[in-house]
This record gives C-alpha cells, sequence and structure tokens, in this order.
C-alpha cells in the first residue's frame, strides 16, 4: 500500500496500515497544500480542531516533501500541545501517552518528512501494530492501484469508511467525531487501539 506522509494521522490512516504487511510512505513527490501531510483533527471541547503545522517551501509548488521545511516563527507546538492537553486530560489513557508524545512538542525537527515518521512509528508501537514501513524509492505516478490513497484519503474528500464509535470526552457535546488523529483513540481506548484499527472495514 502506498501513502502519504501524515501528521498525527487519522484513524482511517491508521486503520490502512494496521490492516497491511508492509507500507510505502511517500518521499518524492511534490508538496501539497491543505492536505494530512502537515494538519490533523482532534475532539476539542469546541468540536472537531484544526491543528496545522507551518512549513516552508524552498523550491515553492516543485518542493519534494523530504525537502519542506518546518517554520519555527511562531509557538505552534506549545499551541498543539495545549490543544491536545485541553482535549484529553480528563480522558482514561491520556496519562499514560502523555510522555511518549511531549517529546514531539518540545524538540524541534528540521524536515517535515522526519518529524511525521517518527510521530508514526511512535504511534504504531503505543498501537502494538508491527507493520513494515519504508520510504518509497522513486515516485510512482498515480494508476488504478486500489492500494494507492496518497491523494484520496484526504481533508477535502468525504470518505466513505465507516469509523466504529467509540466513548469521546465531549460525546455528551458532540457526536462521534470520525476524522480526527488516531491520537483520540489512544487516549479513549488506549492498549485496544491496534485491534479497533484492524477490525475497520476498509474497502
Amino acid at each position: 500500500m502506498l501513502l502519504s506522509t501524515a501528521y498525527m494521522p487519522c484513524i482511517e490512516y491508521i486503520a490502512y496500515i494496521a490492516q497491511s504487511t508492509l507500507i510505502h510512505i511517500e518521499a518524492h513527490e511534490h508538496y501539497a497544500k491543505q492536505t494530512f501531510r502537515n494538519r490533523t483533527y482532534i475532539a476539542s471541547a469546541q468540536g472537531l480542531m484544526e491543528l496545522i503545522i507551518p512549513v516552508i517551501q524552498p523550491n515553492g509548488s516543485k518542493t519534494c516533501i523530504r525537502d519542506v521545511r518546518i517554520s519555527y516563527a511562531e509557538a505552534w507546538q506549545k499551541k498543539h500541545w495545549h490543544a491536545i492537553t485541553s482535549a484529553y486530560n480528563s480522558s482514561p489513557f491520556f496519562e499514560y501517552y502523555q510522555d511518549v508524545f511531549h517529546t514531539f512538542y518540545t524538540k524541534q525537527y528540521t524536515f517535515l518528512y522526519d518529524y511525521n515518521k517518527e510521530i508514526l512509528l511512535t504511534l504504531l508501537k503505543a498501537c502494538n501494530i508491527t507493520t513494515e514501513i519504508k520510504d518509497s524509492a522513486s515516485f510512482t505516478p498515480l494508476s488504478n492501484n486500489t492500494y494507492d490513497v496518497r491523494y484520496t484519503l484526504s481533508p477535502k474528500i468525504t470518505s466513505n469508511i465507516h469509523i466504529p464509535e467509540y466513548t469521546q470526552v465531549f460525546a455528551e457535546k458532540y457526536p462521534f467525531l470520525s476524522q480526527v488523529s488516531i491520537l483520540d483513540t489512544l487516549c479513549n481506548i488506549g492498549p485496544d487501539t491496534g485491534l479497533y484499527c484492524k477490525k475497520i472495514r476498509l474497502k
């Protein structure tokens, strides 16, 4: 299966990985704006909240994804961690995982691709998902390959994959939010997250 890089990936993204034996992450595409590559969503007290990493494209629209740099001109790490803490501090498992992920909001990474990959590997370990992850060797053109979801898994496209409900922190205020980061699942159902992802019916 071929996936794009993603910041704190959504549940569906991790389900694809959990149900595969080998995943290639696209490492040679041109950076695409307004995608999961530099953004994620969490279930906050205000509903669905978008968290975006500001980036620098040295070569403009032709910048290779591996050359996209993270901008620290604004204190986005502090803002993101504050938002995550506020959203999940009262969840059943946040205290168990917070030290694991807090380091990603204190240490500065140069490249978005490297940052995302480190987060992904940490998430998979927390979920007990052992799928092999590799960088793509070269750019693969679009095809009819049903296992290529680099551009179909997007915040702009409504997914037709049913994400089973679990109890979220603000369930009394909002209906189940399915397009959130897998961090939401980890904080709410903890060690069962990997098994949960394997049971999602993917098309």
